[in-house]
């Protein structure tokens, strides 16, 4: 396990990098995002996203979702649409999480079978680097043992879980922020699966339809 410290206003791409790499050799990392610590690995790796469904004790029910780095990648994983073309232009990068429907590159392990795929671009500066660094999506829960509290400082995560990563991108303690807001345009009609920092408000003025609330624990 190594741990480096990184200004997120301007990471040190050396040290990002040791985290890409280890990403690309099917290492885990963890890693400071616009809300919390995330845990991530190659998610069309079947073999890695196992790996963090182990060390969180994740229910194999729950479908993990991924950080991208741009529109042609969300292309590349999901079938897109009007509505996500919208939310793309104006809440991304930020705390909103898109589901989509899935395409065959992304494993049904990552989303317990389900036909979609929750899509993540944090506004955090060493997430953005690490994308660029990488050509794949990485995986987003939270860096804790499911049941666990929110992970918003290094000292937070369980040990155990620390021990078991190959890199960690330390940048101090965050903003305690919620979750992101999660929606899901699969289907013609929106739906809120979970309510986070963008208002169902601001979507609605966006999308210029009225959402389906249905939130659930994720």
């Amino acid at each position: 396990m190594k741990i480096f410290k990184v200004n997120n206003q301007n990471p040190n791409i050396k040290s990002v990098k040791q985290a890409s790499n280890s990403l690309i050799n099917n290492g885990l990392i963890i890693y400071p995002t616009d809300t919390a610590y995330g845990l991530g690995a190659n998610s069309l790796k079947t073999n890695t996203v196992n790996k963090i469904y182990k060390i969180k004790k994740r229910d194999f029910i729950k479908p993990t979702h991924v950080i991208v780095r741009d529109w042609k990648m969300i292309e590349d994983l999901t079938f897109t649409n009007h509505f996500a073309k919208k939310l793309f232009n104006n809440f991304l990068p930020g705390p909103l999480t898109l589901i989509l429907k899935k395409k065959s590159i992304v494993p049904n392990l990552l989303t317990s079978d389900l036909p979609t795929l929750g899509i993540r671009i944090p506004d955090n500066n060493i997430t953005r680097l690490l994308s660029r660094l990488v050509d794949f999506p990485y995986t987003t829960p939270s860096a804790n043992v499911s049941g666990e509290k929110t992970p918003y400082s290094i000292n937070d995560i369980n040990k155990n879980l620390l021990t078991k990563v190959n890199v960690i991108l330390d940048s101090g303690k965050l903003k305690k922020i919620k979750p992101s807001t999660i929606i899901d345009i699969s289907c013609s009609q929106p739906k809120i699966l979970r309510k986070g920092p963008i208002s169902i408000k601001k979507i609605e003025n966006v999308l210029q339809t009225k959402l389906i609330t249905n939130t659930h624990t994720f």
